[in-house]
């Protein structure tokens, strides 16, 4: 009789078997940055105000709440967080400030607080507007998504942190897959 039982390095080390060309990463990229943007753009015709990149945007759930009720009422742009974008999955800075503007009115909307279950909660509901939009759970697009919103949960409720390079974090999630991208960003700031 033979063992096949897995070698747990080669559970540590996995890859995933599909290879994605360079290209199709960047087209991927760019369709997620669309969506983000016609996504945006369709909030603000809702909602009745635009975003702004601060450093001083709200950070707790009560200061997001009053400040999205002070856009509401004077049209006022809604301060979103212009940090720690320099690294991330959209093509640009300006997308992910897009992004942050679309999260931050969805956290309101939806009644979801800043908590890790809410976080979880409103991560699923990005992904089904994703995939209502036409991106199957397969897509690239999706890839991304999810590791910018779930696996970010993710990586927060184990290590009390956000990954610290957000693009390197979502392309290792797609490379290696979701799980072998979480571990291996948990490792990284563990070593």
């Amino acid at each position: 009789m033979t063992d096949t039982t897995p070698d747990l390095t080669d559970l540590l080390v996995g890859t995933q078997s599909d290879y994605v060309s360079t290209a199709e990463i960047a087209r991927a990229r760019d369709n997620l940055t669309r969506w983000v943007m016609q996504t945006a753009t369709d909030t603000v015709r809702r909602e009745g105000f635009a975003w702004v990149p601060r450093a001083d945007a709200p950070s707790t759930y009560p200061d997001l709440c009053a400040a999205f009720a002070r856009s509401k009422r004077s049209g006022a742009s809604l301060r979103v967080s212009s940090e720690n974008s320099a690294s991330v999955i959209l093509t640009s800075p300006d997308a992910n400030f897009a992004w942050r503007y679309v999260h931050d009115v969805a956290h309101v909307e939806h009644d979801l607080s800043f908590s890790l279950p809410d976080e979880y909660a409103l991560a699923l509901w990005h992904l089904s507007e994703l995939e209502r939009d036409g991106f199957s759970s397969g897509s690239l697009e999706y890839a991304f998504l999810k590791a910018d919103t779930l696996g970010q949960v993710i990586i927060n409720a184990v290590t009390r942190r956000f990954p610290a390079d957000q693009e390197l974090f979502d392309l290792e999630c797609q490379r290696f897959g979701f799980e072998q991208g979480i571990l291996r960003e948990i490792r990284r700031e563990s070593s």
